[in-house]
């Protein structure tokens, strides 16, 4: 069903993984469809080789994905399916009150790009659900004096306007989702039909009770069919329950208590690569 809802004339198409990472997406896709990306793009070397490794026959692009050309990249070659995992952290409930980046949570807006400059037949995205609240940012406030806190955490002087770049942003509840919004009708203006929905991996057979929201757009006119469910948390007779993250692990293996080993290694040794 997934092979046919996607890949009817795949064969002469393409297929992009923006934000591909290290590669788990991209081997999803190919055990779904059964051949590989062609177009893989990530900022950060060591997340692109480790792609790389993993999937040779790829083009891969380490660089920001707003850098690549998408018509210089697909070389007038067809994309049949696009898809992108934009960075979730600055949209995450799990980020709590930390500052949020303007630029960051911008990032999905890569996809409507290469929508409109390439027409992908089918887009897919995967992120977390909070993304549904994608909206302005707003400097947070001193409660006390009500005046704009710095992102180091210092309060603005009585009068004193501090340039955005040095407010500790957070997002604006009086316009949770209106960004949002604006995201889905851009890819309806280009005549896609959208459709995003929040699943759980359980649900299909994965040992996490992780939720992500996925979202869907097409304009082949064939129907978005989402899959149905083949793992239950509550079960009946005839249902398959939620696997345990047990399955996964091999007992077997030792594990030395962190206060009895060695832990040297988790000392960083080089800076963190920048997002370009």
């Amino acid at each position: 069903m997934i092979r046919d809802q996607f890949l009817l004339g795949m064969d002469n198409e393409i297929i992009v993984d923006l934000f591909a990472g290290g590669g788990g997406m991209s081997t999803a896709i190919e055990q779904a469809l059964g051949r590989h990306v062609d177009i893989a793009i990530n900022h950060d070397m060591g997340a692109i080789s480790m792609h790389m490794a993993n999937h040779p026959q790829t083009e891969h692009y380490c660089a920001d994905v707003f850098e690549v050309d998408p018509r210089e990249a697909v070389k007038g070659r067809a994309v049949g399916h696009l898809h992108g995992s934009p960075d979730c952290t600055h949209h995450s409930q799990a980020a709590g009150g930390q500052p949020r980046s303007k630029k960051i949570r911008g990032l999905g807006w890569v996809l409507p790009r290469w929508a409109g400059q390439v027409s992908p037949r089918s887009i897919s995205m995967e992120n977390v659900k909070q993304m549904q609240q994608w909206g302005p940012l707003i400097a947070k406030r001193d409660r006390a004096t009500g005046r704009v806190l710095r992102l180091d955490g210092t309060v603005a002087g009585p009068g004193e306007r501090v340039p955005v770049q040095e407010q500790y942003l957070i997002p604006d509840p009086r316009h949770a989702g209106r960004t949002w919004r604006r995201f889905i009708r851009t890819f309806e203006q280009m005549g896609y039909t959208v459709e995003w929905r929040i699943l759980v991996a359980a649900d299909y057979g994965a040992a996490t009770t992780r939720e992500r929201l996925f979202l869907f757009a097409r304009r082949d006119g064939r129907p978005i069919v989402w899959p149905e469910p083949t793992h239950y948390r509550n079960p009946t007779r005839r249902q398959k329950a939620w696997r345990p993250a047990a399955d996964h692990i091999d007992w077997s293996l030792p594990c030395p208590s962190i206060f009895e080993r060695n832990d040297h290694w988790l000392t960083p040794r080089c800076a963190a690569s920048p997002r370009a």
